[in-house]
């Protein structure tokens, strides 16, 4: 059970209702991949327009040594947030049964906690042992655990939150990333390194692809992009949640955030 805006939620009891029961039960006729997309829209935007992520790879930080600090000490925070859900997503992995669904969730691209620790070792050292995790990485890290759990299905808008924020900006991010901490041949941004620009567009017909294999019936394919929905509102909280540990930070504009 996790509790979300002051409700209890089970993923097990927490279903959508359909047009009938009859065609609740019945095989999902749109392509999953589309239904995703389309479906997300606004919440997908509210995650990737939150000021912290637009702060920390577009806004200004001040110059200088100082400057820089301050941006790889949010920046860290971030790496660990991201740790938290995707240590989370592939700790889950083995529970599940062989199938459509693990054929999209066991995608080599999507497995990034190494690589966020191989990041965070560059940047933290020592230190790294004792992450900081806030209260809404833990949340979403419950909730990805509790849905493994009672509705296994539900785990691909898990997936689909991450692809669309972490893998799809990778190659962009991996330049601004590289070009602020004056970083070279690789170091400190292995995260970004699962998918290259010229990657890409072939990576992301093969994710759609797998999405539409997995059999869902209506209700479930409704209860796919309702969980979306609701992980990237939790990537909003985590993002606010970092900015209100950032007074410095200041948006693309040079605005406060």
């Amino acid at each position: 059970m996790i509790r979300w805006g002051g409700v209890g939620r089970s993923a097990r009891d927490k279903r959508l209702p359909c047009a009938s029961t009859a065609l609740a039960g019945l095989p999902s006729t749109q392509r999953l991949s589309l239904r995703l997309e389309q479906g997300t829209g606004m919440a997908r935007r509210q995650a990737e327009q939150s000021p912290f992520l637009e702060a920390l790879f577009h806004g200004s930080w001040n110059g200088g040594v100082y400057g820089q600090f301050v941006r790889a000490r949010h920046y860290v925070n971030h790496l660990r947030q991201l740790h938290v859900v995707y240590e989370s997503l592939e700790s889950v992995l083995p529970g599940l049964k062989d199938g459509p669904l693990t054929r999209v969730l066991r995608l080599p691209e999507l497995r990034r906690a190494s690589a966020l620790l191989a990041d965070l070792d560059w940047f933290c050292g020592d230190t790294r042992t004792k992450p900081f995790a806030c209260a809404e990485a833990r949340l979403h890290a419950e909730r990805i655990r509790e849905v493994a759990a009672e509705a296994p299905h539900l785990l691909i808008a898990h997936a689909w939150a991450r692809c669309v924020q972490d893998l799809y900006t990778a190659p962009q991010r991996s330049e601004l990333v590289a070009r602020a901490f004056e970083l070279e041949n690789g170091r400190g941004t292995a995260f970004y390194n699962a998918v290259s620009a010229a990657e890409l567009p072939a990576f992301q017909s093969r994710w759609a692809a797998r999405l539409d294999e997995v059999p869902l019936t209506e209700a479930q394919a409704q209860e796919v992009v309702q969980e979306a929905r609701l992980a990237f509102r939790i990537q909003v909280l985590i993002g606010d949640e970092l900015a209100r540990d950032a007074p410095e930070l200041e948006g693309p504009g040079g605005t406060a955030g």
